[in-house]
């Protein structure tokens, strides 16, 4: 109910929500030498502390899981909420829209930073093909070669890389999901299909 007091303390909850996430980012794309670890700031997960992990040629299977394509059957899907739902929402998270979804296939699991590597050691950050026109006029703009979050360890051209996290640089985790943006998730779509072995895949995004 709208109208509820709590209405408002859960639209607080949820603003803030979204300011922290926005600044993991803003943290994270930050120089790595202008940012230190606050204080009671919880650990890294277990993972990121993984032994014998390369820097590069990660493999199938020992450093990243294979990730199966799963059948998906055609579908009605049912986008929105109605007016009474008993939880908050965003004013465009209302109303409804119905959207017939044709058979397709997908991933097991989010893509990982293992998976992507073979678009960036293949050149798919060089290749236009695979790009859309905006994409593309975004890549060439900030001459990104590799997604933003991954720290060159090696010689250019080695192809090897740690990860940054928000506060601290780790070997990559290559089993991690790789984080990048809508023109980077769309471009590794186009270059999967081109070698017949894709038809949708899941990422993470950022923008």
């Amino acid at each position: 109910d709208k109208a509820h007091p709590m209405w408002a303390l859960f639209m607080g909850y949820e603003h803030e929500r979204i300011h922290l996430e926005t600044s993991s980012v803003l943290f994270r794309e930050a120089p790595y030498h202008l940012v230190q670890t606050p204080e009671n700031w919880p650990p890294l997960h277990p993972s990121a502390y993984k032994k014998d992990r390369p820097s590069s040629n990660p493999v199938e299977g020992v450093h990243f899981p294979s990730n199966r394509m799963i059948p998906v059957k055609k579908d009605v899907v049912d986008l929105g909420k109605p007016a009474d739902f008993p939880s908050f929402g965003w004013d465009n998270e209302y109303g409804e829209r119905k959207v017939d979804v044709p058979d397709f296939m997908a991933s097991e699991h989010m893509i990982t930073n293992g998976e992507f590597y073979q678009f960036v050691k293949e050149g798919g950050y060089r290749s236009k093909q695979f790009w859309c026109e905006d994409g593309w006029a975004w890549r060439t703009h900030r001459n990104i070669k590799w997604p933003f979050f991954w720290e060159p360890d090696g010689p250019a051209g080695s192809h090897e890389y740690k990860l940054r996290t928000i506060f601290k640089i780790i070997p990559m985790a290559w089993d991690w999901p790789v984080d990048v943006t809508y023109y980077e998730a769309k471009a590794f779509c186009r270059w999967k299909v081109s070698q017949r072995t894709f038809s949708i895949r899941v990422l993470r995004f950022w923008f």
